[in-house]
């Protein structure tokens, strides 16, 4: 009897989604019996649960980057497609998989850009039911780099989650501080910018500092030589949320820092989920600072990348 009691209060929890209470009170037994009855199903073997997880990870280097980085959640996928498409396809899928069930009614969700974070709006299923606000935490690119500029990444998350976006018609970087700060001043901003002190989840690429002209900030034209000079003597690594930083996750505060228009780091940092999205070995340094510097505490990249940046953390820190 004690085996089909088992057997039937299994099938009840894990098959018809009945609560332990009510199967308690169903059976005339507690919820404490029907949970010991549950947990020798499962040591006895007639629960055996088996998760087929659709994307490729790696737990053990999650974890271990969660432990050495403090991080609120890192996901680690193991692509068969190891070029940059394929690493990107499968990191945005994977962070679009995590980011549909964290979002929830209520939420304010800010967007930065990105190639990587176009790829996990691509992923997200094209409506989801849940009232949330979506918000361009950083100003915008130039129409060259229109396919992942900000304004029509949060339009598309917009629409998927039939909410109103809260845009900056504005560059990322402006021509001088006064400028910048006369912007954050203007009206014509302020619906968004109020918006910035109640973003919850915001989600970014992470890119890597070059001065050959890969960056996106500096293909749209923002950066000229004098600010190339500034951040090689900072030693910056990488950009996040259109900030750039050294390895040790340190903001180079240089005039450039002070033309960026959008959210700023210590705004940024009492975010409740700062999700960074990147892949490929060339951007470990950038991933490295990062998570050093604090500045993002959820991570979404790919297996070789994860053991790249875990090996550099251990070298640096010799």
């Amino acid at each position: 009897m004690s085996e089909y009691l088992k057997s039937k209060i299994s099938r009840m929890y894990y098959l018809s989604d009945i609560s332990k209470t009510e199967i308690g009170h169903h059976l005339g037994i507690s919820r404490f019996r029907v949970s010991r009855l549950l947990e020798q199903a499962r040591e006895e073997g007639i629960v055996q649960i088996q998760i087929n997880e659709p994307i490729a990870t790696n737990t053990e280097i999650e974890e271990k980057l969660e432990k050495r980085f403090d991080l609120r959640l890192a996901i680690v996928v193991n692509p068969s497609d190891s070029t940059d498409e394929g690493i990107r396809r499968a990191v945005g899928l994977a962070a679009a998989d995590y980011l549909k069930n964290l979002l929830r009614d209520g939420d304010v969700f800010g967007i930065t850009w990105g190639v990587t974070v176009d790829e996990v709006i691509r992923s997200l299923p094209t409506k989801i039911d849940h009232r949330l606000q979506v918000v361009q935490i950083t100003g915008g690119l130039n129409q060259t780099a229109i396919d992942i500029n900000p304004i029509d990444l949060v339009h598309r998350v917009a629409d998927i989650y039939g909410s109103t976006p809260y845009v900056l018609f504005a560059p990322a970087i402006v021509g001088n501080p006064a400028t910048r700060d006369a912007m954050m001043q203007d009206s014509s901003f302020q619906d968004t910018i109020n918006m910035f002190a109640q973003v919850n989840i915001a989600l970014s690429g992470i890119g890597a500092f070059s001065s050959s002209g890969d960056s996106l900030l500096l293909k749209a034209g923002y950066i000229q030589n004098e600010d190339l000079e500034n951040l090689q003597a900072c030693r910056a690594v990488g950009d996040v949320f259109g900030h750039y930083f050294n390895i040790e996750g340190e903001a180079c505060n240089s005039e450039l820092e002070e033309r960026t228009f959008g959210m700023g780091l210590e705004q940024l940092k009492k975010v409740r989920y700062t999700v960074g999205v990147a892949g490929g070995v060339q951007k470990s340094l950038a991933i490295l600072g990062a998570l050093r510097g604090g500045l993002i505490n959820t991570l979404v990249t790919n297996l070789a990348t994860a053991n790249d940046i875990l090996e550099k953390d251990l070298i640096i820190a010799r």
